[in-house]
């Protein structure tokens, strides 16, 4: 049996609109399986997404006599040419997919329908479609990183910016302007074009680390396509090499960690992401995005046992356990939520009744403040450096390690996958600590001599 499209009017009063008017959408059917689609980034005109009763008579007329169809008149032809063109359209998406297959499916539909490149093949429905399954999973930061990489590629294959705000607008807007326009394929992504594409993303500024985070989300989205959805292509990253950035990690000294504890002030917000980043170093380099999820229920005899959010559900999915020190179960009573119940937030960040991305902008918002109060912190005390929240969880690291924890400790309570790992991470901070001790020897040195 043969999949059918139609036009369709929904005049059910849960769809209308605040003004009355009925949705216009794509049904197809296919098997007596019905599924309706939204024709919004079709349609020429996007007032022609609604329409009154009365007007669906004059878009499709009938003579009064005969009672056949005839044509109409007016803006009503303009409205049914553009219905039957959006018709046209699916059909053929139908036919090509039958022709291909011989197997209709409504997947393979969506994906023709809503994206004219088909599937995987285009890069961009690629990203997005990607991107709505991270979502889905609750990975909303990891989201939030393919979004920028494909407004990024986006940018450098079309050669101009975007005219809206990806933060604000809706996802509909953010999807048409994504979707639509000169197509990429992934067999158009080679060696010469990753090059072009760096080049041009230090043009415009970006850092060593962002070019390196989004060459690396391309090189995932390859794997994706060819493994799993078996989109032919040559493999670019054979022989391009993406270049790692050693950008600087910022681990402050236990002096100047001592300065920020012992910082006095009245500004009730300025104490709070103060504390809020102290919690976060007492915590054993907690990330805030756990902190923020702590919750009464997980302390248990005087520890906090908790699974990190980044590596939650992953193979190497570990319960950490950080003891509650004195001034941690200080902060704790200074700022803790004020909602009484064994499995309620500690920190009043986060709310019981929010989705998963009203979360996610929480604690967004959350880094942002913590970022900007701990800087305005740091410069009063005397650190000119500009640190930020994860500088909490890379001092605590290098303290510790500098104070003779051993490594194996340190990769626990970190929540590392290897001591390799934790390795890794502290070669990043022992240049800075190199380079903080000869300056000192030879300071102290030359300012003898001086005397």
């Amino acid at each position: 049996m043969k999949a059918t499209a139609n036009i369709y009017f929904d005049g059910r009063a849960s769809r209308r609109n605040k003004d009355g008017l009925r949705p216009v959408k794509l049904c197809i059917t296919y098997n007596r399986d019905q599924k309706y689609y939204s024709i919004v980034d079709q349609l020429c005109n996007n007032e022609w997404r609604y329409i009154k009763d009365d007007d669906i008579k004059k878009v499709y007329p009938i003579n009064e006599k005969t009672k056949e169809p005839k044509n109409p008149i007016g803006i009503y032809k303009d409205i049914r040419i553009e219905y039957e063109r959006i018709v046209k359209n699916a059909e053929g998406i139908i036919k090509d997919i039958d022709d291909k297959t011989e197997s209709f499916s409504f997947n393979q539909f969506e994906e023709r329908f809503y994206n004219k490149a088909g599937s995987w093949d285009n890069v961009f429905t690629a990203v997005w479609n990607h991107i709505q399954d991270l979502k889905s999973e609750g990975r909303f930061g990891y989201a939030s990183s393919f979004e920028s990489t494909l407004r990024t590629i986006k940018e450098f294959h079309i050669g101009k910016s975007f005219d809206f705000n990806p933060r604000k607008d809706k996802v509909e807007t953010r999807s048409k302007a994504y979707l639509t326009g000169k197509e990429l394929r992934f067999i158009d992504i080679t060696d010469t074009w990753l090059k072009k594409f760096e080049r041009w993303m230090q043009q415009k500024g970006k850092s060593k680390s962002t070019i390196g985070i989004y060459v690396r989300n391309i090189r995932r989205l390859f794997n994706l396509a060819i493994d799993d959805h078996k989109v032919k292509a040559n493999y670019p990253f054979t022989e391009h090499k993406i270049k790692s950035a050693s950008g600087r990690k910022m681990a402050l000294t236990a002096h100047q960690i001592s300065l920020i504890a012992n910082y006095e002030t009245k500004h009730p917000q300025e104490q709070f992401y103060r504390d809020i980043f102290m919690f976060s170093f007492l915590g054993n380099g907690m990330n805030l995005s756990d902190v923020a999820r702590l919750r009464h229920s997980n302390i248990k005899d005087e520890e906090i046992c908790f699974v990190r959010e980044k590596t939650k559900n992953k193979d190497h999915e570990v319960t950490l356990q950080v003891p509650i020190t004195k001034n941690m179960q200080v902060i704790i009573s200074r700022h803790e939520n004020k909602t009484i119940g064994y499995d309620a937030y500690i920190f009043p960040i986060l709310k019981e009744d929010w989705a998963n991305d009203q979360k996610y902008a929480a604690i967004k918002q959350l880094t942002k403040q913590v970022n900007k109060y701990i800087r305005h912190v740091a410069h009063a005390v005397g650190i000119k450096d500009n640190i930020s929240s994860y500088t909490a969880r890379h001092s605590w690291a290098t303290i510790s390690k500098n104070s003779g924890t051993s490594i194996e400790y340190i990769k626990e309570a970190l929540g590392h996958s290897s001591v390799a790992v934790t390795e890794n991470y502290l070669k990043s901070f022992e240049k800075s600590t190199r380079q903080e001790h000869s300056t000192k020897t030879e300071d102290s040195i030359y300012k003898q001599n001086a005397v």
